[in-house]
């Protein structure tokens, strides 16, 4: 049976009752200890619990976090409902196509009259407001905001719910934008370019006007997914939630700005932006497994906080896939919205964001071909819709193919791929997280379509080839080309077209993939390899998941990719990109904790989980 929650609270009770709690009385830091916590108990997987820190150094309001961190917990976070479920539901409220008979028109009104409890509803009191802080009595670091890992910028609001509304008042948002802690009033905001909050702010800046905005934390456990989830422009995110909930969220005024904001929210911060007030904000340990470096952005500047009277804060931890964040956000976004992914592109069967691809980075859709070159038109459809938009590569397949399959899709892509006729290199706008691109939010993209050619498309004619040389003459082979090869592995010897990764000594060696490749294509020795995968020295060429997060992340599709002369073959270089690579933006470092804090915590574990 379908519920909601009311509050957070709620949603805490319903997590211990299931055994997907753990209480931690014990002591412990804001300053990365909570998060080291949460790094190993994500780390566990579906076993993983969500953790309630209720004794935090420094403040009396305790931390709840990992609470969305499994299919399980994310079950319970909507309501009992499977995201499959869930998909089917939005499916049947986005089907647009006219009713056949009266049956049909009966229930076509039954779902439009159903459609009432998605509109948030105004209440007069609420619990987020049972106590209120105004003047000097706002005080930003009574909270537990994390410091996440070693080399942020300090502390950071990592999962706030930020309500804006347009200049014409005619539109609102709730979108999710890390805020950085500046000190007792005021946080950077992290706007995105392309994202609606970004949009309103930029109307306020042409107007030279102060924008008002309102930060949630906490509330009923829909709400994060609600904030994040790729709806088309000024479409109200608390529509998503009632629609998740089956039930209004109940929205209030807020104190000191003319925002509302849900009314069983644990905690609220109101305030507002000036139109031309910029402060450094970041550097940020980040989704993509990387520190998201320092730009200028927006200051908030917080006028009021308003509590429940015993609040819990709300939080997660941001970093290399699996996170907390790859089951609310990445597979809830995935399998939730598909449907109306398919409103727009019908032929879509099916649509996978791999966790090593970061969401953003990688997307692979199963499809249903009705001419030539279909495939393609796809990606471009795709790259001009939405926050899609940001995508840097995009897989297309035959409808029959399971992309879930992590090894099947990659066997499956080798065994297919003609590397002349089935790859498209273009540019565009990426993810302003992104490190690689040779431009700040602008970089290149690649499509390989690997659909069934049909009629004027070329076939693929794919032939075995003979099995290359072992791995320890090849890797012979490469270091006569250069003396800073490492090591070198075939992947897929039984395969139609085989890959040859490739480990280089990186440092001060600006544009070694370009000249490795050159010797590789040169030479008779790459007559059986068809495509070259360049790393750098921190990784092992074994490992197969993280290969392909630095593939994803490290590569820039127009500037890191090379051909042999009649371009049946492809370098790929993923490694760090040096100013000699001809890359001038900084190179951000990978997320790793400190040993003394992953010490401490372990310490702390043995007596937490002794007793």
């Amino acid at each position: 049976m379908r519920y909601c929650y009311k509050d957070l609270t709620e949603f805490i009770s319903v997590l211990e009752k299931e055994g997907e709690l753990i209480r931690i009385s014990e002591p412990v830091s804001a300053d990365l200890e909570i998060s080291e916590f949460y790094l190993k108990e994500i780390e566990k997987g579906e076993a993983g619990k969500a953790l309630l820190f209720e004794s935090v150094d420094d403040s009396e309001i305790p931390v709840l976090i990992n609470a969305l961190g499994s299919f399980k917990r994310l079950k319970l976070a909507f309501g009992g409902m499977e995201l499959d479920e869930l998909s089917a539901e939005l499916k049947r409220f986005t089907d647009l196509s006219p009713p056949n008979g009266w049956g049909e028109k009966l229930s076509k009104l039954k779902q439009f009259a159903g459609a009432r409890n998605f509109f948030p509803k105004q209440v007069k009191k609420a619990p987020c407001q049972e106590r209120v802080f105004l003047g000097d009595d706002v005080d930003l670091t009574q909270l537990p905001i994390l410091k996440t890992w070693p080399e942020d910028a300090g502390k950071f609001i990592t999962l706030p719910l930020v309500f804006t509304k347009s200049l014409d008042g005619k539109a609102k948002n709730c979108g999710m934008y890390r805020m950085q802690m500046y000190d007792k009033k005021t946080t950077g905001m992290h706007w995105q370019i392309h994202h609606d909050g970004s949009n309103f702010y930029s109307e306020y800046r042409k107007a030279n006007k102060r924008m008002e905005v309102a930060v949630a934390i906490g509330g009923d456990p829909s709400l994060p997914f609600s904030a994040i989830a790729p709806l088309p422009p000024k479409m109200y995110e608390m529509l998503i939630a009632g629609f998740i909930r089956n039930k209004p969220v109940e929205m209030v005024k807020c104190k000191t700005v003319d925002i509302e904001v849900p009314a069983h929210a644990e905690i609220i911060l109101e305030g507002y932006v000036e139109p031309d007030e910029l402060r450094e904000e970041g550097p940020f340990g980040d989704h993509t497994g990387y520190y998201t470096l320092e730009e200028l952005y927006p200051v908030f500047h917080v006028t009021a906080i308003t509590t429940k009277k015993n609040p819990v804060y709300h939080t997660t931890v941001v970093g290399r896939s699996p996170q907390e964040d790859c089951y609310f956000g990445g597979k809830a976004t995935e399998r939730i919205f598909l449907p109306m992914f398919q409103a727009i592109a019908h032929e879509v069967v099916d649509m996978l964001l791999p966790w090593d691809g970061t969401f953003h980075s990688l997307m692979l859709l199963s499809m249903k071909k009705q001419f030539p070159y279909h495939g393609r038109k796809l990606m471009s459809q795709v790259w001009g819709q939405g926050q899609a938009a940001t995508c840097k590569a995009i897989v297309t397949t035959d409808e029959s193919v399971k992309l879930e399959d992590h090894e099947g899709m990659v066997k499956y892509v080798l065994n297919h791929l003609n590397v002349k006729n089935d790859i498209t290199i273009t540019e565009g706008i990426v993810d302003a997280l992104d490190h690689s691109s040779y431009k700040w939010a602008y970089g290149g993209k690649i499509g390989i379509d690997l659909t069934t050619p049909v009629d004027s498309e070329p076939e693929r004619n794919l032939t075995r080839k003979p099995e290359p040389a072992t791995d320890e003459d090849l890797l012979e082979e490469l270091k006569k080309i250069h003396t800073d090869v490492l090591d070198a592995y075939v992947y897929g010897r039984d395969l139609l077209n085989r890959v040859l990764l490739i480990k280089v000594n990186k440092p001060g060696n600006g544009k070694i993939a370009k000249t490795i490749s050159e010797g590789v294509f040169k030479s008779g020795f790459s007559e059986n390899i068809d495509v070259l995968l360049f790393f750098d020295e921190k990784n092992e060429l074994n490992d197969g998941h993280k290969l392909m997060w630095r593939l994803t992340n490290n590569t820039d599709w127009s500037r890191d990719v090379y051909f042999n002369e009649d371009k049946s073959k492809i370098a790929i270089d993923s490694t760090s990109k040096i100013k000699e690579d001809g890359f001038d933006r900084p190179w951000p470092g990978d997320l790793i904790q400190p040993d003394e804090i992953i010490k401490r915590v372990q310490e702390k574990s043995i007596r937490i989980f002794k007793n």
